[in-house]
């Protein structure tokens, strides 16, 4: 084997790789041997909807802790396939504005249960003392708490049976890309929501019109209450519900050693900071071009693609990061952008599994030198302050074509 073939061998080592039924590809990676993935990817085929099965693909991002992401990822699928199909059971066609408000409105039930479970424990914080809440929060009940308190983003993508359907679902950072092949053999790739964090300006002046101009820390070094950089997601009821819980929240014992849970009790006046209302939208798959994929990743791919924590710290890429991964999945390659995009040379096709192939031509491509860097452990950083840092990073490539 090559240095190259080495490199990449040693890559795929450290993904969780699967290939599904359709041609469907997915890649989970985190390289750093003492940080946990925090991201889950779904793929499922609900055949008991309305006709042939339906297509559901999710890709979340947990941040606090994998309790809220595990719970999601193992339990909102069924949550919204109940629901679509009992709506579902007595019509004669797909209206696509009655799914739409259906998959919005179940995200928030489904997120307004995870804290409603907390306030049935707990009904009047302001009565427990720290030593008691400390044993309650600890407890048998525990994951409850720790689901809460927890948080994870969700891009999802739901396509009917007769795939002619399409809804693509956003709840903070994470991304679905509609990506079109036109006849000249280049394509074009669509972002189909809005990045939920607070370096989109509409979200930034959302959250800051919703709370009092008094209080000082509702963004603070472009963080929601100095903590979180997205402004929706499930979970995060420290950023949900009043203080007395967030002081709750606080008493649980952190799983990550040195890094301590945060606490925002003297920062939260007036909740909620964090929203659980996603953004759906609809598109008519009989409109677009006869070889569509879609492309679900968590942001991740965008901080290495930007490549401010990795090659690019002086010079970040700050132009479309859903056109440079579209470009990647091109036939043949468009070297001349890639280069204006990456600096270093990529490859197409070199590995079966093309969310694989995705993931390893933004981090290195052809460069031995840099894959080799990105996995070692001595190189790698927790927080991104010093050395080379790679967040969780995951992607699904489906060709809808194929389904």
């Amino acid at each position: 084997m090559s240095p190259l073939d080495d490199a990449r061998a040693a890559l795929l080592q450290k993904c969780d790789t699967t290939t599904f039924p359709g041609g469907i590809h997915a890649v989970s990676f985190q390289p750093t041997p003492t940080k946990a993935n925090e991201d889950r990817y779904v793929v499922q085929e609900w055949d008991d909807i309305s006709g042939p099965p339906w297509l559901f693909l999710a890709v979340l991002d947990g941040h606090g802790g994998t309790d809220t992401v595990d719970y999601t990822a193992n339990n909102l699928p069924s949550f919204l396939r109940d629901a679509l199909r009992l709506r579902l059971a007595s019509s004669v066609s797909v209206n696509p504005d009655e799914v739409s408000s259906l998959l919005r409105s179940q995200i928030e039930k489904f997120d307004h249960e995870i804290g409603e479970a907390v306030k049935n424990l707990c009904p009047k914080p302001e009565e427990f003392e720290d030593d008691f809440a400390r044993k309650l929060v600890n407890g048998p009940d525990s994951d409850i708490f720790r689901r809460a308190y927890a948080g994870t983003t969700l891009a999802a993508a739901l396509i009917d049976g007769h795939k002619k359907h399409l809804w693509a679902i956003g709840l903070g950072d994470s991304s679905v890309v509609l990506l079109n092949f036109d006849q000249g053999g280049g394509n074009t790739g669509q972002k189909l929501h809005t990045l939920h964090n607070t370096f989109t300006p509409s979200e930034y002046a959302r959250v800051k019109l919703s709370h009092p101009s008094w209080e000082p820390n509702v963004i603070k070094d472009s963080r929601v209450l100095g903590i979180l950089s997205v402004t929706r997601a499930l979970g995060d009821f420290s950023f949900k519900m009043h203080s007395e819980y967030s002081r709750i929240f606080a008493k649980m014992p952190s799983k990550y050693g040195d890094f301590p849970l945060y606490d925002v009790t003297n920062d939260n006046h007036s909740p909620p900071y964090i929203s659980a209302t996603s953004e759906v939208r609809y598109i008519d798959l009989s409109s677009q071009c006869d070889k569509p994929s879609l492309i679900l990743y968590t942001d991740g791919v965008n901080n290495i693609i930007e490549g401010r924590y990795l090659f690019r710290k002086e010079k970040p890429y700050t132009a479309d990061v859903a056109a440079a991964l579209c470009s990647l999945l091109n036939e043949p390659l468009d070297h001349q952008f890639l280069g204006e995009v990456f600096d270093h040379e990529v490859e197409s096709r070199w590995n079966d599994n093309r969310a694989v192939e995705l993931l390893g031509n933004i981090l290195g491509g052809r460069d031995v030198t840099r894959l080799t860097q990105v996995l070692s452990p001595e190189l790698l950083s927790m927080t991104g302050e010093s050395d080379l840092y790679v967040d969780d990073t995951t992607i699904i490539v489906c060709p809808l074509t194929c389904l």
